[in-house]
């Protein structure tokens, strides 16, 4: 069983374009069903549950790929594309 504060000091990292997205700051559960909806990813390194403020990006329960030791593995946004960086 995973609990909360467990989640809570995983490191959100974007398949996507390899990037670290930070660390869950607000968790959104379905009480009626017994389900986590999405997280909240504060890209400041805030790692309080009862953050105030809209700060953040969400990530959706279903965009999880991989729940591992020290990370949790998303696939959100779109690739990196080389034209992205100042080359």
């Amino acid at each position: 069983m995973l609990r909360v504060s467990d989640i809570m000091e995983k490191e959100i990292i974007n398949i996507k374009n390899g990037k670290r997205m930070g660390f869950i700051t607000d968790i959104n559960l379905d009480i009626n069903e017994g389900k986590v909806m999405s997280f909240t990813v504060s890209g400041d390194g805030g790692r309080s549950l009862f953050s105030r403020g809209d700060e953040g990006q969400v990530i959706f329960f279903n965009d999880i790929l991989k729940i591992g030791c020290d990370t949790i593995i998303v696939n959100i946004g779109s690739e990196l594309n080389i034209d992205d960086f100042n080359i």
